[in-house]
């Protein structure tokens, strides 16, 4: 990977986005996901942290000023790039006042983060380079941050990235005493990976830690449910927090799981603590707000809340036109009288968030269309960039998407010595002889005699089975993006059959480029007598480079198309668009609790981030945008929860 530049010398737009593709990347990321698995399953970190847990408790409203009585916090997810479009929105967030659509929105006393602060593995250099000196930077400061003469509080959930390192990271940011030189000069009440924080008018934020485990812990699980029962969560300083029948619940999640088939894979008769959490809360929950996927989008409900993800942080930008965006979102109740033991008959049945094409499962959610950000039809016309996408370079040097063409090269030229190994006299039994000997219109023999060989010899099967397999499981998001109801066996077989038909089309790439070479090569009269070791290693090699040259680019179009082509059709949300790099459309959602008690939100927007930074001296941000084309924040979308 591209090797890390810290400090004032290193503004911005030199701090390049992760390039997803790139084959170190790829590896890092795998080896640190399959190691933070292996500690979850043996021991979950999560079940170690102190308890009771922390309340965070800014209940007080502003006591003086133009703001009297309100209470101000931000909510800012995905800064993972880093760069240019996590400052943009750093310096948006930070700045004292935002004047939008003639409205004065000043800065949250409160700023909650959503997790996936930093890509790829949530290293310490990662978080520095990508998170904390793009923050720290807009700050510029070491003296304690006051907002309005309140001190600033900071809470944070980590995401499946902040994960990687098992939230080692991540807890030493957010849930270990850091009084000598806390992050942004803020208050860090919380010692847990999720918080509750306590708000006026009788609203509650809380912030639950899925780990890599797509549900919350047992102890996790167990102070929420303290919290809505008759006695209170007692905490370690003998205060009691209780939330009462008409308290109102923001509900902050890591990830939208109702972006998944309704159930989110939890057995009928064992439904997932955040099920049972979400059975407890019930109607108190008004807001589900969730990142990780990198867009804006809303989605309302008559009678169950509204449900809202905002992952535009700084990450790269994901599509909001494909299918689990799009399809119908529903809520159930689960039927738990299988469940063994019982539940108690008192306890509310738990509930079920996610998509299904059955009309009749409970609650609707309504996507609201005009609230996606960027537009479902930007984001479904950008699709066609994936083309191109590998041939993308990180402009400090050999970091970006490009090397995972020069590796398709390499496949490419491997796979076609193995496959053209049993082209030779020797095999003239079997109907094989020398490529160079076919002519074009024994192009179809030639390559039925390719598909023999492929079996040929076991270390040919192997590999190529490898390049198949490995085409097939690039499409296993897809698995839960068809139509939920249509059964998993169909979802599975669809996405490995366009996955095999992925990998077909390298195999015929791969021949037809060798059965090419083999002609022009061929033609070359210099080279004399094939059938002599030295006619024979010059021809290969030529051959060689030839397919290594030709085929990184060839394999690159055809990997692109397929991203492509699977992102038009509305499939890979997560990993279709991951190669563009999109440090467009970014923001932050802003909160203003009123004197009376109502909750409004604004989502602020920035369109075109600055694309480069200039260097200032004194006090304020150590870099300004230096950007004519840059666009300023404005508010894309306004809703009262």
């Amino acid at each position: 990977m591209t090797s890390h530049k810290l400090g004032r010398s290193t503004p911005p737009h030199e701090r390049h986005p992760v390039a997803w593709y790139q084959p170190d990347v790829l590896w890092t990321a795998a080896r640190q996901v399959l190691s933070s698995l292996d500690q979850l399953r043996n021991r979950d970190g999560r079940e170690s942290q102190p308890l009771p847990m922390k309340v965070i408790d800014r209940s007080q409203p502003e006591a003086e000023g133009d703001f009297q009585g309100e209470c101000w916090f931000d909510f800012i997810a995905d800064t993972g790039d880093g760069g240019n479009a996590c400052y943009a929105v750093a310096s948006a967030a930070l700045a004292d006042e935002l004047r939008l659509n003639g409205e004065r929105l000043p800065r949250g006393s409160l700023l909650m983060f959503g997790g996936d602060l930093a890509y790829p593995a949530a290293s310490t250099r990662d978080y520095r380079y990508r998170f904390v000196e793009m923050f720290e930077a807009v700050r510029n400061s070491h003296e304690p941050t006051l907002v309005r003469g309140r001190r600033l509080t900071l809470a944070a959930i980590p995401q499946n990235h902040d994960w990687m390192d098992s939230a080692s990271t991540f807890s030493r940011y957010f849930t270990r005493r850091n009084d000598s030189a806390p992050l942004l000069g803020a208050k860090i009440p919380q010692r847990q990976t999720y918080f509750c924080i306590k708000l006026p008018g009788g609203w509650w934020a809380l912030g639950l830690d899925f780990a890599l485990d797509h549900d919350i812990d047992r102890d996790q699980f167990e102070q929420f449910e303290a919290l809505l029962s008759e006695r209170g969560l007692v905490t370690e300083d003998g205060h009691e927090y209780q939330i009462v029948p008409d308290d109102r619940v923001l509900l902050v999640y890591p990830e939208p799981y109702w972006t998944r088939p309704i159930g989110d894979g939890a057995d009928e008769s064992h439904p997932k603590r955040y099920q049972h959490l979400e059975g407890l809360l019930r109607g108190r929950v008004k807001l589900r707000l969730a990142g990780d996927l990198h867009h804006y989008m809303r989605w309302e409900s008559a009678n169950w809340g509204k449900l809202v993800i905002c992952g535009t942080g700084g990450a790269f930008t994901h599509p909001t036109h494909t299918k689990p965006t799009t399809r119908p979102v529903r809520l159930r109740e689960f039927d738990t009288r299988d469940c063994i033991p019982p539940e108690p008959v008192t306890s509310p049945p738990a509930l079920a968030i996610g998509l299904t094409e059955d009309p009749h499962p409970g609650g609707e959610f309504e996507r609201q269309e005009d609230t996606a950000y960027p537009s479902a039809r930007a984001s479904k016309a950008g699709c066609v960039a994936n083309l191109l996408a590998l041939f993308r370079k990180d402009a400090s040097g050999w970091g970006g998407n490009y090397s995972f063409a020069l590796l398709l090269g390499v496949l490419y030229c491997f796979n076609a010595y193995l496959n053209s190994t049993p082209f030779t006299r020797s095999f003239e039994p079997d109907l094989f002889r020398p490529l160079w000997e076919f002519h074009l219109h024994e192009y179809p023999l030639a390559a039925a005699l390719w598909l023999k060989a492929m079996v040929f010899s076991p270390l040919s099967l192997l590999i190529n089975a490898l390049m198949a397999f490995g085409c097939m499981v690039m499409g296993r998001e897809a698995v839960d993006e068809l139509p939920p109801d249509a059964g998993r066996a169909w979802r599975w077989g669809a996405t490995w059959g366009i996955g095999f038909i992925h990998a077909v089309v390298h195999v015929a790439a791969i021949f037809s480029l060798t059965f090419a070479l083999h002609q022009l090569v061929g033609d070359w009269d210099w080279i004399r007598n094939r059938d002599s070791l030295r006619g024979l290693v010059t021809h290969a090699s030529f051959v060689g480079l030839g397919v290594f040259l030709c085929g990184a680019p060839l394999g690159a179009l055809i990997f692109g198309g397929y991203l492509a082509l699977m992102s038009r059709l509305g499939l890979l949300t997560n990993n279709g668009c991951a190669a563009l790099d999109g440090q467009d459309h970014k923001g932050f959602l802003r909160f203003r609790i009123d004197a009376s008690g109502g909750l409004t939100a604004y989502f602020i927007a920035i369109d075109r981030v600055p694309r480069r930074w200039r260097r200032q001296d004194g006090p304020g941000p150590v870099w300004v945008a230096d950007d004519a084309e840059a666009t300023p924040p404005r508010v894309r979308d306004q809703f009262r929860p």
